[in-house]
């Protein structure tokens, strides 16, 4: 049981999710109380670390004209990836940032990689879609094409043919 919880503790104090090593464990262990106390474990760490993980986030600063957003969304356990976008009224799109894999934990961080000036605020995402949606289409019409990082997204924009190219 002492080695769960050191597994448990040094996990989350390298930022990691605990679970797939305790499964490696658990898949070993002939111990049945020990195998309990394992799968005691990995059921709440995903109770909450999991569920906090699991849900669609995303940060807003500024608006349609000028502006930076951050859409984070879940992958696997606590592990989540990242899309990070600047624009502006003439360019569309001036900068983005993609992180396909990074706990939930450090997630927020990624807004630090963003305009410093601006003040994000924790919005819903169907609000971040609406305000990037004009910057995105500018961008597109502009460039031919929106940035590639934004296609791996494109299922939350739930615009049709979003990702092919302008024909414009």
């Amino acid at each position: 049981k002492q080695l769960v919880d050191a597994v448990v503790i040094d996990a989350r104090a390298e930022g990691m999710c605990p679970t797939l090593v305790l499964a490696s464990l658990l898949s070993v262990e002939e111990n049945r109380t020990v195998a309990e106390y394992i799968m005691e474990a990995m059921k709440a760490l995903e109770t909450s670390e999991v569920s906090n993980a699991a849900q669609v986030r995303a940060f807003v600063a500024g608006d349609e004209q000028a502006g930076a957003m951050l859409i984070v969304r879940p992958l696997h356990g606590t592990f989540v990836e990242a899309l990070g976008l600047t624009w502006d009224e003439p360019n569309g799109i001036t900068r983005t940032l993609f992180e396909p894999l990074v706990h939930h934990k450090q997630a927020h961080q990624l807004l630090l990689d963003l305009p410093s000036n601006m003040h994000f605020e924790e919005m819903p995402l169907s609000f971040a879609i609406d305000v990037v949606a004009g910057p995105l289409w500018r961008h597109r019409r502009k460039s031919g094409s929106v940035p590639s990082e934004v296609e791996r997204f494109a299922d939350l924009f739930s615009f049709p043919d979003f990702h092919r190219q302008s024909s414009d």
